[in-house]
């Protein structure tokens, strides 16, 4: 689920169980847009491949889709086209984990299973740069761009987040010690807090947050979520010192920071 922050407007996927269908076919996914001010529904994309990641163009006119099968799907909500590249060597060669646009949406980027990450041209939808073996040939697990869209930030299976260089292709600053307790075994997101000074990770088998300098990778205190199963997915605010959580004990959490007072 996500949103487009400059309307009201909330995209949720969702995988029908009770169609019949036709044999050889897989389970239906769908896209539901809807307007949460009016409390209507807007529109439904229909997608045959199971959905994993959903991002909105910052016009909110396109949405990036990305699913089981490893071709990167554009949506013209207006329109319900669906556009892919002219090139089917930029695509990824197996399911795509991760897709999101950076803030100008002249860039986008996405992380995949086949362990590749990739940056695409936000205009005509072709692959710039792929970044082979980028966590070591595990699973990319997320990849996202800093405000000012001179860097990414990824995480991996290998329990490392890397900060990476979109000029040079390579890795400035890892972030290391999440996996102690062994590699991870399910996706997650590494994500900036909202000044972009710490970089946070959530680690599967502590059920617990690290987090480390973004600029130096010195690791601070390891906080407890509080959640008595995996976190699964990890939001910060934009703009002030807040979170949220989203575990499989079925339960959402927000942290914030207090002000202090005299």
């Amino acid at each position: 689920m996500t949103t487009w922050t400059k309307s009201h407007v909330l995209l949720s996927t969702q995988r029908n169980r009770s169609l019949p269908l036709a044999q050889g076919i897989t389970l239906l996914s769908y896209l539901i847009i809807l307007n949460h001010l009016r409390k209507e529904h807007s529109s439904t994309f229909r997608e045959a491949e199971m959905l994993r990641s959903i991002s909105f163009h910052p016009s909110g006119d396109f949405i990036l889709v990305g699913t089981q099968h490893p071709t990167l799907r554009l949506y013209d909500i207006n329109t319900f086209q669906c556009f892919v590249s002219c090139n089917p060597q930029d695509q990824h060669t197996d399911a795509i984990c991760s897709v999101n646009y950076n803030p100008s949406a002249n860039m986008y980027v996405t992380g995949s299973k086949d362990g590749c990450i990739k940056l695409w041209d936000g205009v005509s939808n072709r692959c710039i740069t792929t970044f082979e073996k980028a966590h070591d040939g595990a699973e990319v697990c997320s990849a996202i761009f800093s405000k000012n869209s001179k860097y990414i930030l990824s995480s991996g299976k290998d329990s490392v987040a890397k900060l990476w260089e979109i000029s040079t292709g390579r890795t400035l600053v890892r972030y290391t010690g999440a996996g102690l307790s062994g590699r991870q075994v399910h996706r997650t997101q590494a994500v900036f807090n909202h000044t972009e000074d710490y970089v946070l990770l959530p680690d599967e088998r502590t059920i617990s947050l690290c987090c480390w300098d973004s600029r130096t990778a010195e690791r601070r205190n390891l906080l407890s979520l509080g959640h008595n199963n995996i976190v699964r997915c990890i939001v910060h605010s934009p703009t002030n010192p807040g979170f949220m959580t989203c575990s499989d004990d079925f339960r959402a959490r927000f942290w914030y920071r207090r002000s202090t007072t005299d």
